[in-house]
């Protein structure tokens, strides 16, 4: 049984992954995510690896917008160039020559911009070294113990050990990432100080909850279906955080009530990661629908202690991959 749970508020699109979105009215969705979500990264001459907002914070004070409106065959043919504005106000294009040195002079690194390469260029994807306990550590900058990753699946969690990104991808783990009002707002009732605002947390999808409650509405929507338009969307798992939405953006500054918000009351998870199931176009305002999980499958009851097994497995491999790394 479907049951209705809001309306699309906000629908975004990031031109570079890392940089600022883009607000727009309605999106085609396919197999692989929102088309024209993360054409572009940002690479690490140094590393020779897709580098990201979790190593170059300042990225996020970067504007980022397509010169024209792409389309579902542009993408796959050829990625849509863009304007690049830094925050001193210099901007330059995608085809520009000296669009590298305006970058790293920025950065104060060597980088470079690049397109969606295909996934069969693999050596583009890999990683310089695989990410044990302490990089991961300075990634969510923290020196406790790492969030609970249990809901993210073995498949992506090897495949993200190896690569940067998913291989032919620039987004983190999965195709969108989905947001509601509710968390938002109780996150907000939970710290009144905290700037807990959607853009700071760069869904694809931010959805205004049909019924306010003090509550985390799309925790309990995963592994169950959502219907937004004419796709059908699967709820893969909660969002992990790290840094970044703490970190100084494009109208907005640093707040470190965010960080300590999420540490505090939801083991640093926020938002849901999200597959396609059925493509198609999804428009602000469509209604939203969501389809809760059998009750009678099997891996449902024995989720939760599954999930403690993995995360802890998951923890002792970082540990380990510390441990070889320094041999």
């Amino acid at each position: 049984m479907k049951k209705h749970v809001g309306t699309v508020k906000e629908l975004w699109r990031y031109p570079v992954k890392s940089m600022a979105g883009e607000l727009i009215q309605q999106a085609d969705i396919e197999k692989l995510g929102l088309v024209a979500d993360r054409c572009w990264a940002i690479r690490d001459e140094e590393k020779s690896e897709t580098s990201s907002v979790r190593k170059l914070p300042t990225l996020l004070q970067c504007k980022a917008t397509y010169d024209a409106e792409p389309t579902k065959g542009q993408v796959e043919d050829q990625v849509p160039q863009v304007t690049i504005t830094l925050p001193d106000g210099t901007q330059f294009n995608s085809l520009d020559e000296n669009k590298n040195s305006l970058l790293s002079h920025y950065l104060n690194k060597p980088v470079s911009l690049w397109p969606l390469q295909s996934r069969r260029n693999w050596r583009f994807y890999r990683s310089k070294s695989m990410a044990g306990e302490q990089a991961l550590k300075k990634q969510f900058n923290t020196k406790e113990s790492l969030p609970d990753m249990s809901s993210v699946s073995w498949l992506k969690m090897l495949e993200l050990s190896i690569f940067s990104t998913p291989l032919g991808r620039f987004y983190d783990a999965y195709p969108l990432h989905i947001l509601t009002s509710n968390s938002l707002q109780h996150l907000k009732n939970i710290e009144p100080k905290g700037d807990f605002i959607s853009q700071r947390f760069r869904p694809n999808i931010f959805i205004a909850s049909a019924e306010e409650k003090n509550a985390f509405d799309e925790f309990n929507w995963t592994a169950g279906l959502l219907y937004i338009g004419d796709t059908i969307i699967k709820c893969e798992s909660k969002t992990v955080r790290c840094s970044m939405p703490a970190q100084p953006q494009v109208g907005f500054g640093k707040d470190k009530k965010i960080l300590r918000t999420l540490e505090k009351h939801t083991g640093r998870h926020l938002g849901i990661n999200a597959s396609v199931i059925k493509t198609g176009t999804i428009r602000i305002g469509d209604n939203v629908l969501w389809k809760a999980e059998s009750p009678f499958n099997p891996k449902r009851l024995i989720r939760p202690f599954s999930n403690k097994i993995k995360n802890a497995l998951i923890q002792t491999s970082l540990k380990m991959i510390d441990k070889i790394g320094n041999k």
